[in-house]
Parts: C-alpha cells; sequence; structure tokens
C-alpha cells in the first residue's frame, strides 16, 4: 500500500481504539468541515448510534468496555425496529446542525453541540457528550443550562455518591487531572516529568496516552515496561513518542497491523449482527421458558381433576342425606375420611354435580393440551438454545434473516397495538390509546407492570402508559400524560378534568366486558386541563 493511500484509508477510518490522542486526532479532521447539516438519526441497536451529516456520517459505539467514535463516509440502512428511550429522546431533541465538537484536555471525552431549530415544531439547542470511558462509557443528553435530558446509562446515587447521571440533574463532568499535553511540550518538560518512572506508569503523565500507545513504545524501542526511564532509555523513547503524537492513527495502524478499511467495518457490522442476534434469541428463550412455566402451572392444576370428579360422585351417591339450598356439605369419602365440598345453593344437588364434572373435564381437557404443546415448546427451546451456543456458527444471511423476522413480528403488533406516541418530560415515552381495540393491546400486550396507567375519571377516554423503562416517574410527566388522557376522552372540551392513574400491575379486565374495559385500584387522581399538545417542559 502507498503512503498516499495509507492516509486516506486513516482519514476515512478512524481505529477503533479508546485513546485521547486518537479522539483528538478525529476531532481535528471534523472541526474544519463545521457547521454540518445534520440528517435524522439511524441506530444500528441500542448501542450504535449513526448521525448522517451533509458531509459524511458520525459513528458513536457504546458498547464498553471498548467503546469508540469516528467520522466516516459510509452509511447503514435507516433505522428500523424499537428504539430505546434514550435513542427517541436523541431523536427527538437533537433536531439541529452539528456547529462545535470540543474535547476537554485530551481526556476520553466529546462534546457534540447542536444548534436550535426553527419551523412548525421548534427545539432548543442541545449538547450530547459521549463519554467513551471503557465499561463506565456513557452517551449524555444536556440542554442549554447542561440539565440532563437524558441518558444511555443512568447513575443513580446508590452508584455513585460523587457525580448523578439522570434526568433533571445538572451534568457533572469526570473530575478533573493533572498530566502534560504531549502536543504542546516541549521535549525537555517531557524528558523531566519522565526520568526514573516506568513506561508502564506513561499514562499517569502524559495525556492522552493508553495501552495501546504503550504497547507501541514497546515495540518501536524495545524498552521494558518495569525498568525505570534512564537518560539512555529516554533517548530512544523521546523521538518515538514525537511522532506517535504527530500521527497517532498512523502509529497505530503500522504497528499493530490493523486491518484495512474494508475489514474492519465488516468485522464491526459481523459484531452488530451477532449482538443483536443474541438478543433476539435470548428474548425468545425467555418467553419460551414462562411459557413453559403456565404449562406446568396447568398440568399441576388438572392433577385435581380426579379429586373434584370423585367429589361429584360423593354429591350423587349422598344426594338424599343433602340439604336443599345449602352452601357447603361434608361427606365421608370413599376411603373413611371426610371430605367438605362447597355448593351453589342456587343449584339442586344434581346440578352441583354436574359442574364439578364439568370442571373436571376441562383441566383434564386443558392438561391434555398443554402437554401436547409442551413437547413442542421443548423441541422449539432446544433449538434456541443450541442457535445461541452456536451464534458465531451462524453465516451473515441466517442472522440477518432472525434479526428481520424478529423486526417484522414486533411491527406487526405495534401496527394492532401501539396507539399515538409522544415523548414526554424527562425523556418518558407516553402512549395513548385511538380505539377500544388499541386501548386492550396497549395495557394488556404492550405495558409492563411497573409502567403507569391513566385513565379520565367518569367519561369515556383512551388508555394512556408512561413506559416506566425501570425507572421512577416523575410527577411532571404524570401530569403531561394526565393532560393527554383527559384531552383524548369525551371531557376533552372541560376544565379541570380528574384523571386517575396507578400502576399498570393494579389494572385487570372487566370479565365480561369489552376490548378496553377494566378495573383498576390502588389509584390517584390529578385535575388537568385537556390537551393533546401538552409541552413537555
Amino acid at each position: 500500500m502507498s503512503a498516499g493511500s495509507r492516509t486516506k484509508l486513516v482519514e476515512d477510518s478512524g481505529t477503533g481504539f479508546v485513546e485521547g490522542l486518537l479522539i483528538a486526532e478525529e476531532i481535528e479532521r471534523l472541526v474544519p468541515l463545521l457547521p454540518m447539516r445534520r440528517l435524522a438519526w439511524r441506530f444500528l441497536d441500542k448501542y450504535t448510534f449513526v448521525l448522517p451529516l451533509d458531509k459524511g456520517a458520525l459513528w458513536l459505539f457504546a458498547l464498553p468496555p471498548t467503546p469508540r467514535f469516528s467520522y466516516r463516509t459510509d452509511l447503514p440502512e435507516a433505522s428500523t425496529g424499537k428504539f430505546s428511550a434514550f435513542q427517541e429522546i436523541l431523536s427527538a431533541r437533537a433536531n439541529g446542525d452539528l456547529y462545535a465538537v470540543e474535547q476537554p484536555q485530551l481526556d476520553r471525552v466529546v462534546r457534540f453541540s447542536f444548534a436550535a431549530t426553527t419551523g412548525f415544531v421548534e427545539t432548543p439547542p442541545v449538547t450530547l457528550i459521549v463519554e467513551l470511558t471503557g465499561r463506565n462509557c456513557n452517551l449524555i443528553l444536556l440542554d442549554d443550562r447542561d440539565r440532563i435530558l437524558g441518558a444511555l446509562r443512568e447513575v443513580h446515587s446508590q452508584v455513585n455518591r460523587y457525580r448523578q447521571v439522570r434526568p433533571g440533574v445538572l451534568y457533572r463532568p469526570p473530575p478533573p487531572y493533572q498530566k502534560i499535553d504531549p502536543r504542546s511540550a516541549s521535549e525537555s518538560e517531557i524528558r523531566t516529568a519522565l526520568a526514573g518512572r516506568k513506561l508502564k506508569h506513561l499514562h499517569k503523565v502524559i495525556d492522552g496516552m493508553g495501552p495501546v500507545f504503550q504497547d507501541i513504545l514497546v515495540r518501536k524501542t524495545g524498552l521494558g515496561t518495569e525498568e525505570p526511564l534512564s537518560d539512555e532509555a529516554l533517548d530512544r523513547l523521546l523521538p518515538v513518542l514525537a511522532e506517535v503524537v504527530r500521527h497517532p492513527a498512523q502509529a497505530t495502524r503500522d504497528v499493530l497491523l490493523l486491518p484495512d478499511l474494508t475489514v474492519l467495518r465488516e468485522r464491526e457490522r459481523r459484531e452488530v449482527l451477532l449482538r443483536r442476534s443474541g438478543e433476539v434469541l435470548s428474548k425468545r428463550r425467555q418467553v419460551l421458558e414462562k411459557r413453559l412455566d403456565d404449562l406446568a402451572r396447568a398440568v399441576k392444576a388438572a392433577g385435581e381433576s380426579q379429586n373434584i370428579a370423585t367429589q361429584a360422585d360423593l354429591l350423587l351417591t349422598h344426594q338424599r342425606r343433602i340439604p336443599p339450598k345449602a352452601k357447603k356439605v361434608e361427606l365421608d369419602d370413599f376411603e373413611g375420611g371426610v371430605v367438605e365440598i362447597p355448593l351453589d345453593p342456587r343449584l339442586s344437588t344434581a346440578q352441583n354435580a354436574q359442574v364439578l364434572y364439568q370442571r373436571a373435564k376441562k383441566r383434564q381437557q386443558k392438561a391434555e393440551k398443554a402437554c401436547q404443546r409442551r413437547e413442542e415448546l421443548q423441541a422449539e427451546l432446544q433449538d434456541v438454545e443450541t442457535r445461541l451456543a452456536n451464534l458465531d456458527g451462524q453465516s451473515d444471511e441466517q442472522l440477518s434473516r432472525l434479526i428481520g423476522e424478529d423486526t417484522a413480528d414486533a411491527r406487526a403488533s405495534r401496527s394492532h397495538t401501539a396507539g399515538i406516541r409522544y415523548l414526554g418530560p424527562h425523556g418518558f415515552s407516553v402512549l395513548v390509546g385511538r380505539n377500544a381495540r388499541e386501548n386492550d393491546g396497549l395495557t394488556f400486550k404492550v405495558a409492563k407492570s411497573r409502567d403507569v396507567w391513566l385513565h379520565v375519571q367518569g367519561y369515556q377516554g383512551a388508555h394512556v402508559i408512561i413506559r416506566a423503562e425501570g425507572r421512577e416517574v416523575p410527577f411532571e410527566t404524570i401530569l403531561f400524560a394526565a393532560q393527554l388522557a383527559a384531552g383524548h376522552s369525551k371531557a376533552g372540551k372541560s376544565d379541570n378534568v380528574a384523571v386517575d392513574y396507578t400502576l399498570k400491575k393494579n389494572v385487570w379486565r372487566a370479565k365480561g366486558g369489552g376490548p378496553g374495559a377494566v378495573y383498576f385500584s390502588q389509584q390517584k387522581t390529578v385535575y388537568v386541563t385537556p390537551s393533546r399538545r401538552p409541552k413537555a417542559d
């Protein structure tokens, strides 16, 4: 490969490692092109973020322990499937042109600043913080006052007392540090700072240096990592260090023999396919295991069918001894014991016996169907587990087909149950049913037990769901959703409308009622002005 083609290769790809100097070099290529018009975000999965720009695309890989970012010329296909809550708020808020990219010192942190937008829906300026810090990597979206709007990974006080990362609090950057910037420091300053130290401690003194560059310096100089750096060792080290600082990506490729652009991107694509396929198969396994547990309970319940049939036999055997309209009776069983049998006082003894026979028969039939279905589910579960164990051996075509099938199933399910989707305060998704069928689907197919369920009090209207996603739902978000519940109801033209809310686990179907007919408990009530376009802030 010629020097010219190798330089072009570095410009188009980025290295894929998390080193401060490599990040700085990538930013240096990007800054002269700013500002750049942005297109719609694309998400390959919940860890891979791609922002198309008018002169290329920004790729963010937020999967620990090796997160990375690069500015590239290629684009993935448009996003399909379900987005995470953070991806939705990022799509909704980071709408303006990309006008600034900054890196504090040579830290593994980058600030991407997006301008405000005007038009039919105005959005204020926002900043996306990309923390490429190994296992603690994160993406954090801030408003123009550095208040956190959302984060890929929230960090609460139970985990980190120094620094919380959650919606509503002010962003606090990682702790500051004091190191030498090798781009601006003189050779004598670097020599003095490193004299007598071990090469393995280079990253504690020189900013932007990590294990990758330490390995490069060891290979090029032949120095050991445990030996103190003498004057002779520094004479060998400093020229190599200066060359690495001038061209970090080039040095990385030359020494570590990284693959070319095509191979690198093919590897990244393969990693995404494997990760998404693993998530699909793991989800299927959980569903199958739950269904098998349900069948096991059905079979266990059927084991009592013989006892129920025996009770019916006892009623017919002793029916002359049983008084009319009795609510229960105690009878001697066929083995010399005594059994208590509950009765429906509205029925005769023979009719009560018939009810018991029918109940025993239904349980037996249900158990027989469960046994037949269990064999099918066990075979399907075994297939899923085999495919998970041999995921690396699946071809790209097989993995893509698996992901496509899951996406198609999700899309078909959402077409019946999704309702209207709103983005509420603090990045929470709010779903609103448009009819009885969607109400039923949202409440009993989409909502999870800890999601918040809302409905206007005393009127027909939409079921509204706040997707909690394992987080505590702020009252501001509940008020936002309550306005939607009132606005999408028969009380939509009234003032000060009462809206009940509770956790979805406290909602159940009304027996014999039509779609969307429910009962609920443990509710609280708020009074709001109806709106179909409430403000999220």
